[in-house]
């Protein structure tokens, strides 16, 4: 971009007081970031222009850019009412992003075409131009200091670097974060934190050949990446397990994770390790969760990375992380084009740049494996996931089984509880995955390096692979591909407790410091009642609780009172039949973002026809039949309106959805009761 250029087109603009009260042009100076609780300012430039990514005919808004230790925040001059038309969160801004979900950082010339990469504890030069951010998440933010002081783009770049890739994991802003936390999580959501809830899950499925140990809490602990509860075969002895655990890896026996009352019963290894006594070792473990069946029925073990004990493996197994990450990496880049020109030599070839990546193999490898399993368990046979350190693959398979076989954790609630068990509770590492300090690492490059080796989107991954799931049985979850997105970015949010730690043992010596545990399922610290709303599915049925006289179709969450049906889901595992997740790769494109086009319209008009259902059963409630007929003509009509294919995700530009926008945004919605999701003036229902 031409800098001479840009400065013309904002001379006029910068002489403006935002305030319009006579001050003077350092009034731009007084533009201050939203701050919370414990955060400080670290670094601010002013008179900076954030470049709207791919565009040529928009130069950007003129604003000031501000470092701080939670966050990189961008406040514009002046506020636009496009900024309300996503998604709004209590903690950020519509131009903010947590440091930890900071990926990549570009020098540039001040435009967006000549860049060069800037490595973390690496040197800054002394004058920046300009900044590009790219997010783990996929978003581009770039910033031109064309019209700031000198100074002000190496303050940034060198604050920026130091918060976004801190060296010590309780440098995280969690650690700071001051605000008093008050749980309003679901009652009926399991956190399996205790051994109460191990033990309230297993009396769930009614599988009373398993019993509880506690003995990974004790000095004799085997499995030292998960927690202190486990649950193994009624018939082994803790001393045997002990033993055993020699022969695997990290020590990862295998245990149960799901079972029926039938028998079958799902659980999760790590790989066996090569030694003189490894077979026999896993035989034995094999022969008590035989014997952990009511018919005796051995085992079937799935090996999801092949039996490196044997050497064996095949083209449907599940790659290295170092390969996974690769894949991404090729994924990131095609979604995240940096110049429109390079968007368009990508959308030519974007079908073979997609195959390339392989990851939509991963996909449906991942499934296949799940639906696999799913269907021995069906046939009353147990299975044992087994790979590497079983705390990767396994976990994805895993709960992409239980989704197949358990209507429970296709609830909302249920969802979260699962992730809390496979992800949360037996230690998936997320500080590792994500590419954060390790808790208590040392500070030198050996570590670092480590870390950085280890970094992988397996809980992407598996997220994906629940969105493929939606799209093929869409009225049989409760949650949309919404509510998956926003997961996906609160990951990233290093405010929560939840995807900070590598294991239990981490998270209780955090907390043994006066570390404030806030599980990011508590929603309502974020979001408001109307952005909530769009987690829940309109087509979802869902199981009502006996007794019900409702008919109404019921959203509400599960009641613990009840049982929920089993039923399996039989997942179509097809490559060809995997399509790209759009609304979480390619949201921020803005050639993409079309008015009306997406299948967000489909759940916009399932919203207004479930609203229709309701003012009807209402009228036939009450028999006002003569009244239904007098007022017909004076009701709003049903109408679907055209929103962004990316909303509530959707860059914020004026167009024909704008309106219908801003009405959504004045929607008093409620979750507590799905039949009032809609009120009157709500989007859906609105005159045209």
């Amino acid at each position: 971009m031409n800098e001479k250029k840009l400065v013309q087109n904002f001379k006029s603009y910068i002489n403006v007081s935002p305030l319009g009260n006579g001050e003077k042009n350092g009034s731009l100076q007084e533009v201050k970031p939203k701050l919370l609780n414990g955060e400080l300012v670290t670094g601010a430039a002013h008179s900076v222009v954030m470049l709207t990514p791919l565009s040529e005919w928009d130069r950007g808004r003129f604003g000031s850019l501000f470092i701080t230790n939670y966050k990189l925040s961008f406040v514009p001059l002046e506020n636009s009412s496009n900024d309300e038309y996503c998604q709004r969160n209590f903690l950020l801004g519509a131009f903010d992003v947590p440091l930890t979900g900071v990926g990549a950082v570009w020098l540039t010339d001040g435009g967006p075409v000549r860049r060069r990469r800037l490595m973390p504890y690496g040197e800054v030069p002394g004058k920046v131009k300009g900044l590009q951010v790219i997010c783990k998440n996929m978003k581009v933010l770039t910033f031109s200091f064309a019209n700031s002081p000198i100074d002000n783009g190496r303050k940034i770049a060198l604050a920026l670097m130091h918060h976004a890739f801190p060296k010590r994991h309780d440098l995280l802003f969690a650690f700071e974060y001051r605000e008093p936390y008050y749980p309003t999580l679901p009652s009926d959501m399991n956190m399996f934190q205790r051994t109460a809830d191990w033990k309230r899950e297993l009396e769930r499925c009614e599988c009373p050949h398993w019993r509880i140990t506690c003995i990974n809490g004790t000095s004799d602990a085997f499995m030292l990446t998960a927690g202190e509860t486990l649950i193994v075969p009624s018939s082994v002895l803790d001393y045997n397990l002990m033993e055993s655990a020699r022969h695997f890896r990290s020590g990862r026996v295998p245990i149960w994770v799901w079972g029926r009352p039938e028998g079958a019963a799902l659980l999760r290894s790590g790989e066996l390790l090569q030694t003189e006594h490894s077979s026999t070792a896993e035989s034995v473990l094999l022969e008590q969760v035989r014997r952990s069946h009511p018919k005796l029925t051995p085992p079937h073990v799935i090996y999801l990375c092949g039996n490196t004990y044997t050497n064996t493996g095949g083209p449907g197994i599940l790659p290295p992380l170092a390969a996974l990450q690769t894949s991404f990496k090729k994924l990131a880049d095609l979604c995240t084009p940096t110049t429109l020109g390079g968007f368009w030599v990508q959308d030519s070839q974007y079908y073979s740049i997609l195959d390339s990546s392989r990851w939509l193999r991963h996909v449906a490898n991942c499934i296949a494996f799940a639906d696999d399993a799913a269907q021995h368990l069906s046939n009353n046979v147990t299975v044992v996931l087994q790979e590497g350190d079983g705390v990767d693959y396994c976990a994805i398979v895993s709960c992409l089984t239980q989704l197949l076989v358990d209507s429970h954790f296709r609830t909302i609630s249920g969802f979260q509880s699962l992730i809390q068990k496979e992800w949360v509770a037996l230690g998936h590492p997320f500080c590792d995955r994500f590419g954060l300090p390790r808790p208590g690492n040392p500070k030198d490059t050996t570590a670092k390096d480590a870390t950085a080796a280890q970094t992988a989107p397996v809980f992407l991954l598996y997220l994906d692979c629940v969105w493929q799931l939606l799209q093929q049985f869409p009225a049989h979850f409760q949650f949309t591909e919404t509510y998956l997105t926003t997961l996906w970015d609160c990951a990233h949010n290093h405010i929560f407790d939840t995807f900070l730690f590598n294991c239990a043992r981490d998270r209780e010596l955090a907390v043994a410091k006066n570390f404030v545990q806030r599980p990011v399922w508590d929603w309502g610290e974020q979001f408001s009642e109307q952005d909530k709303a769009l987690f829940y599915n309109p087509l979802f049925l869902g199981v009502k609780p006996s007794g019900t006289q409702s008919t109404r179709l019921s959203q509400t969450p599960v009641n613990t009172s009840w049982t929920p049906e089993l039923s399996r889901l039989e997942a179509c595992s097809n490559v060809a039949a995997m399509e790209l997740w759009s609304q979480c790769y390619e949201r921020w494109l803005l050639p993409l973002d079309a008015s009306g086009a997406g299948a967000v319209q489909y759940h916009v008009h399932n919203y207004a026809l479930r609203n229709e259902i309701q003012q009807i059963n209402e009228k036939l409630t009450s028999l006002s039949i003569l009244s239904r007929r007098h007022s017909h003509d004076s009701d709003p009509a049903v109408s679907r309106r055209s929103v962004p294919r990316f909303f509530p995700f959707s860059a914020g530009r004026a167009g024909p959805g704008g309106a219908a926008l801003a009405a959504l945004g004045d929607m008093q919605l409620s979750i507590i009761d799905a039949s009032q999701l809609l009120e009157s003036q709500s989007l859906l229902n609105a005159p045209d």
